[in-house]
């Protein structure tokens, strides 16, 4: 039995929370198993209470096409009676293989409805809270927003306007390097950080690297978190310069059908070089810059790629870029999120690469500023995260 009220001690004073906050926090630690599983829905958990007692939870994933609602309160079965719901996003209004959430919360007894956010998508939003208010069930809407829609970023931008949610990611030492004058990138964060990087690639539809990552490193991209899945490779490649024998070109080996890779291309280069790179299992992209046709070959019109990357449902992406590459995402202005891993290491000298390259701004004035800045620590690394939008 949980008492009504819970006084949480923060660094900078108290803060009293209720009892609906503390049932809707877990409901949303449990939304959080589905992440990268959900297949482009938003990511929900709800928890039917009763008495003060946790009598049934669920979750939505692909890997269970039922909705939150319906998995814990068939989880509660006849305690749903007279008990108490909990859901972050808003029950939904349409039947699909069950009867609706909204419809089937009601037949279940349900006396009260607890609602963190609305439904992100606009051709929903709104309405399971309508269905719960007009069937004569109280309800709390807001419970936990903040934190729910924090929860459900990608889904809120990618409903919105239908392109992906951008996160750009860099590991870089105390004074800023990406790697040596030499170029040698190895190893500059430890452990922790390389395993949540990991973690952060099961949770994002794509990955986005620069073909110079390709051909330097060779990496496979791919996803090394237990049960994650492997993310679709995007490689902005203008020139159509990806070795034919890259990693990046391996299978799957979740789901060996597949190699989801994609190279973005600018219009300049060769009919042969397409078919090349289509032969060896990528999904060719053109996006010219016309604005910037500044060489033979032109490059890649970022905007215009986001725009055929939300056409094809992909919601999210870490971009995994170097310093050219997340210099042209912030001029490009598609960058949403940065996380950043600093390591306590320096490597020094002018000539070493940086996180973001090009000519850069004349004045302090002009800098780019993060919003709502969270400091973590990931073993003697600190992650640096913020929103630049």
């Amino acid at each position: 039995m949980l008492p009504s009220i819970f006084i949480y001690f923060y660094f900078f004073g108290y803060k009293l929370m209720s009892q609906d906050n503390v049932f809707m926090q877990k409901a949303i630690q449990l939304a959080k198993q589905g992440k990268g599983r959900t297949n482009g829905h938003p990511l929900s958990g709800a928890i039917v209470v009763n008495n003060n007692e946790i009598v049934g939870e669920g979750f939505y994933s692909q890997g269970s096409s039922d909705h939150a609602e319906y998995n814990a309160l068939k989880a509660a079965g006849e305690r749903s009676q007279g008990a108490t719901l909990y859901t972050v996003i808003e029950p939904c209004i349409t039947k699909g293989k069950h009867t609706s959430c909204s419809t089937y919360i009601k037949d279940k007894g349900i006396v009260r409805v607890v609602v963190a956010m609305e439904d992100p998508n606009p051709s929903f939003k709104g309405k399971g809270l309508s269905s719960i208010f007009d069937s004569g069930m109280e309800i709390s809407f807001g419970i936990e927003k903040e934190a729910a829609e924090k929860l459900n970023e990608v889904f809120i931008k990618y409903y919105a306007i239908r392109l992906p949610y951008v996160n750009m990611v860099n590991a870089m030492t105390l004074d800023g390097k990406i790697a040596t004058y030499m170029g040698d990138r190895e190893w500059i964060f430890g452990d922790e950080s390389r395993s949540y990087l990991h973690e952060m690639r099961a949770d994002y539809d794509a990955v986005m690297v620069g073909v110079n990552t390709i051909i330097v490193d060779n990496p496979q991209i791919s996803c090394k978190s237990q049960g994650g899945r492997d993310p679709i490779k995007v490689v902005l490649d203008s020139y159509g310069k990806t070795p034919l024998n890259s990693k990046v070109f391996m299978k799957n080996t979740k789901d060996d059908h597949k190699t989801n890779v994609i190279i973005a291309v600018s219009g300049h280069i060769s009919d042969d070089k397409i078919k090349n790179l289509t032969a060896a299992g990528a999904e060719v992209i053109i996006c010219a810059d016309e604005k910037n046709d500044d060489s033979p070959y032109g490059r890649v019109d970022l905007k215009k790629l986001m725009y055929n990357l939300g056409k094809k449902g992909i919601t999210s992406i870490l971009l995994e870029g170097g310093g050219i590459l997340n210099a042209s995402a912030i001029e490009s202005d598609i960058v949403d999120k940065v996380s950043v891993f600093v390591s306590p290491k320096i490597i020094g000298g002018k000539d070493a690469i940086t996180s973001v390259e090009g000519q850069g701004l004349s004045l302090m004035s002009e800098a780019k500023e993060l919003h709502r800045v969270t400091y973590t620590i990931k073993g003697k690394d600190i992650l640096i995260e913020g929103y630049l939008k």
